[in-house]
């Protein structure tokens, strides 16, 4: 083979992967033009810490949460509030539970994070981490931490909502939109917005499984 035809091929080959880049990029705008389609992806795949894996990760069985530490009246009709507004907008059931427990939230000292659960990462006053079947992507179990101290009401109410939301599979943050749940700076916002609402009910329609990657989601949501 000559130099001439050496060059000659790839040029084609660069022209190839230029066209295909735009025609990939061109696609990935298009169906990433509805804004809560476009948050959905960037909440619910991968996460803060861990497993970085870009897959949905989601409950498929009812949820029963233990309180263990020390919340207070407020904490607790904070987690009862959440608790509702999060089964307004999906299935599975979420309840208060003593026995048959699979998820767990902690009201303690952050100093104490570390002996609770060994996958915290310091400097975190709210922290969860769950577990899914490796083959399947269903999640099983979840340990939430909320500090009991060093941090106002209003904080702790938001890393309850925060932490336990996040923990029902839509586990990265962002620095989209402030009055979001899953605002990445420090946040007060004690409420779902819209679009939270909508992302939340779109990780459990039944048509989104778990184990779908990024692919798979772009060609169903559109």
């Amino acid at each position: 083979m000559t130099l001439n035809q050496i060059f000659r091929l790839s040029f084609i080959g660069l022209v190839f992967i230029f066209i295909h880049g735009c025609s990939t990029l061109a696609v990935q705008e298009q169906t990433l033009a509805n804004p809560t389609h476009q948050y959905f992806l960037e909440i619910a795949l991968g996460s803060e810490y861990g497993n970085r894996r870009a897959r949905i990760k989601k409950w498929q069985k009812d949820i029963h949460i233990k309180v263990k530490g020390q919340p207070t009246q407020a904490d607790l009709q904070t987690l009862k509030q959440v608790v509702e507004d999060l089964n307004a907008l999906i299935t599975p059931d979420i309840r208060l539970a003593e026995n048959n427990t699979n998820m767990e939230i902690y009201f303690i000292p952050e100093r104490q994070f570390s002996e609770t659960e060994k996958h915290y990462k310091p400097k975190n006053l709210g922290f969860f981490w769950a577990r899914w079947n490796p083959t399947t992507y269903a999640i099983n179990r979840s340990r939430i931490l909320i500090s009991s101290t060093g941090i106002t009401q209003q904080e702790r109410s938001h890393l309850i909502r925060e932490e336990l939301t996040q923990s029902l599979g839509l586990m990265n943050d962002s620095s989209r939109y402030p009055d979001s749940i899953f605002y990445q700076p420090w946040s007060r916002v004690t409420n779902f917005s819209e679009i939270d609402k909508a992302i939340i009910k779109l990780l459990y329609q039944k048509d989104i499984e778990p184990g779908m990657n990024r692919s798979e989601l772009i060609q169903l949501l559109q």
